[in-house]
């Protein structure tokens, strides 16, 4: 069942083979833990997820992956970098995203949105720096965050099981389906230089992991279905796939959403 009102937070929506299938992992989880804080209660929808036994396996993987390697890279990251630059860094980053956001917008027949986004992509690139600061939103110029899922969405594709992608981490078969031609939306595709690109998408990585250090705490119980519900109970709210009566994310501040946050790297 739709709902006629989408509901989004005010900043990114949202855990790793190679540096830039990394990147996409960590998009994912950022998803997820930015989520945890909300203390939201899982939607009565039931949970389609088939392929758990599969989907523990690979969970499993890439738990192992980022505990051994790409967390304590993240931890060091954070230790050595001071905050009004690590700040910077992920602001950079972010700016990317509203371009990518403003075309969704366009796609999906949000032109508010549309206009928005592009408007603070606008901003923040030239008064803000190359979005090294958000002068967009001391404008008024609301984000909100698209993808082809959220797209797909719109469009009345249904979302699919629930599934875990090796590095990727969580996921719907929709949601899937929509990182390949979001992945042509980001930045690094048209860097020729390859290591500017590998470079630049290694901080993007890690930058992002540090940014979860802290949040990633509020996760209790069996870690898979704590994930798993808090993805799909985010990703329909975005969607506008359920019911709106809950204040969805408005015990964290809005500045906490812009500092974890999808990308467009």
């Amino acid at each position: 069942m739709r709902y006629a009102q989408r509901r989004r937070p005010d900043g990114p929506a949202l855990s790793f083979q190679g540096v830039v299938v990394v990147s996409f992992t960590v998009r994912m989880n950022v998803v997820l833990v930015a989520c945890l804080l909300l203390a939201t209660p899982v939607q009565a929808r039931e949970v389609e997820d088939p392929w758990q036994g599969v989907n523990r396996k690979i969970f499993a993987f890439n738990e192992g992956f980022d505990r051994y390697l790409l967390k304590p890279v993240a931890k060091g990251y954070k230790k050595v970098t001071p905050t009004v630059v690590d700040n910077s860094i992920s602001r950079f980053f972010a700016n990317l995203a509203d371009l990518r956001s403003s075309v969704h917008g366009v796609l999906q027949w949000e032109w508010g949105n549309a206009g928005n986004n592009m408007g603070r992509f606008v901003v923040n690139s030239t008064v803000g720096i190359a979005g090294l600061f958000d002068a967009a939103t001391d404008l008024g110029l609301r984000k909100t965050n698209e993808d082809m899922g959220l797209t797909f969405a719109q469009w009345g594709i249904g979302e699919g099981p629930y599934l875990v992608l090796p590095f990727l981490g969580s996921s719907t078969v929709r949601d899937a389906v929509g990182l390949i031609p979001d992945d042509w939306l980001r930045a690094r595709h048209y860097i020729d230089h390859d290591p500017t690109r590998f470079s630049v998408t290694a901080v993007y990585v890690v930058d992002l992991r540090a940014d979860l250090l802290d949040v990633e705490r509020a996760i209790s119980g069996d870690r898979y279905i704590f994930l798993r519900d808090f993805y799909l109970n985010s990703r329909r709210l975005a969607a506008g796939e359920a019911p709106p009566e809950d204040d969805f994310g408005s015990e964290l501040p809005a500045g906490d959403w812009d500092d974890a946050g999808d990308d467009g790297w």
